[in-house]
């Protein structure tokens, strides 16, 4: 099978495992907010970015969100939210790994904690907007929810979902022998 064929395919497959995550493990982080669910299907997408880099990373996060959103979200603000976080997460987590040096853990941590910022940094105005449109919060609540509750649960999901993609990756990488990932 020729090299093209081989990732399209990888990613496929890990876009319909990060699916399956999605859809079948919900858990709300925050009493309070119990519409804020951590799902570790970012973890699966990181791995794609890793393995091809941000682009594909970024496919299969759109892929998964997209199926989602067909076949079990209640509307389009949930799958636009994930993927605006999810996207911002694996695709500056895989850009900054590829252009670090040094060994594979220190590397994706490094990158990881960039790629957490990033989400942090982007979900913040987003809510303002997402969270209007879904449940018609005045923008008053929403920048009350700021500190308690949209950066501590995009930043546990990333450093969760991180965490999780250390120590299912480097296995991957080893196993499929991808050379820019482990360099």
């Amino acid at each position: 099978m020729a090299a093209g064929t081989q990732r399209l395919v990888a990613c496929a497959m890990l876009a319909a495992a990060a699916l399956v995550l999605m859809a079948s493990i919900q858990v709300p982080l925050l009493p309070y907010a119990p519409y804020l669910t951590y799902d570790p299907s970012d973890a699966v997408c990181l791995l794609a970015g890793v393995l091809y880099g941000p682009a594909a990373g970024v496919v299969v996060v759109l892929v998964k969100d997209a199926l989602f959103l067909l076949l079990r979200a209640h509307g389009p603000i949930g799958p636009a939210a994930d993927f605006l976080a999810a996207a911002t997460f694996v695709g500056v987590t895989a850009w900054a790994y590829r252009r670090l040096t040094g060994p594979f853990v220190r590397r994706l941590a490094y990158a990881a904690a960039c790629g957490a910022a990033a989400r942090v940094l982007i979900m913040i105005p987003a809510n303002f907007v997402l969270l209007g449109l879904q449940f018609g919060m005045p923008p008053a609540r929403i920048a009350g929810l700021v500190v308690s509750a949209i950066v501590p649960f995009n930043a546990v999901k990333a450093l969760a979902n991180a965490l999780l993609a250390l120590l299912v990756t480097e296995p991957v990488v080893r196993a499929v022998g991808v050379r820019s990932a482990t360099r």
